[in-house]
């Protein structure tokens, strides 16, 4: 008797070891967001979580055949939640940086960080020039300011404690050029009221020591199956065209090279 209890010990085992990887290739995915950072997280006037993040994680899981959902998490514990097994990762386009890869593991960049300097259509600039020829530039602190002060040094550069008082200053005719995110100019600022007449000046830029690497998918440092799924996914969507379509719904430019 005591043979046949033990045999049915060892059946149990292996049936539960065999069925381990199938029943997590069915448990569904849970991407906690901000859902208040939009174009990219958002929250509609019926609660539902919308944006670019939620789309290009949406169309990965389904390269990955995987169920996934969205749940809202303020930023100020999106990471406690994340360590705390609330949800499985952060897709809320967290920025890749040194000091979060000691906690954290992340994808491959989803998305690159550009930013641009606008001004008067008429604007004529020596971008070539470490002063700008003279020109009147502002920029709010942090990664912008840096990039300003790193690339034209000798530039007649004004910090700004937010956007709106940039913009301001900007319409005003009180700056010939403001320095900005990309998405910032091209979502809000050009196409709003105040953007007539306006229009970027140069060419956008990216620059990892300022701008950052990129928004990565965070996870716990033990989930690399994880990550290696979704780097996987991401670089198909982008060769079938996938990416483009969801890029060009938000965008007007692409915002990943």
């Amino acid at each position: 008797m005591k043979k046949y209890l033990a045999l049915g010990v060892v059946l149990s085992g292996l049936a539960g070891a065999f069925a381990g990887p199938a029943a997590a290739q069915d448990k569904t995915i849970v991407f906690a967001t901000e859902a208040a950072y939009p174009p990219f997280n958002q929250l509609t006037s019926d609660g539902k979580i919308t944006g670019f993040d939620v789309e290009i994680g949406m169309a990965a899981c389904a390269k990955m055949k995987r169920k996934c959902e969205f749940v809202q998490q303020d930023w100020d514990g999106i990471v406690a939640g994340l360590q705390t097994r609330r949800y499985d990762a952060i897709f809320s386009s967290m920025g890749i940086t040194e000091e979060r890869k000691k906690q954290l593991l992340f994808t491959d960049p989803y998305y690159r960080p550009s930013a641009a300097f606008v001004g008067k259509s008429d604007v004529k600039v020596d971008f070539k020039d470490p002063a700008l020829g003279g020109a009147t530039v502002g920029a709010v602190p942090g990664i912008y300011e840096c990039y300003v002060k790193k690339a034209y040094p000798k530039a007649n550069l004004t910090v700004y404690p937010n956007s709106d008082a940039l913009y301001l200053d900007l319409t005003s005719g009180r700056l010939d050029l403001a320095f900005n995110g990309q998405v910032a100019i091209s979502n809000s600022f050009l196409k709003g009221p105040d953007g007539k007449g306006f229009a970027i000046a140069g060419e956008p830029v990216r620059d990892i020591g300022c701008l950052g690497e990129g928004a990565g998918v965070a996870m716990r440092k033990d989930d690399t199956e994880l990550k290696a799924a979704l780097d996987k996914a991401f670089k198909e969507m982008r060769a079938d065209g996938t990416y483009k379509t969801i890029n060009d719904k938000y965008f007007t430019f692409d915002i990943y090279e």
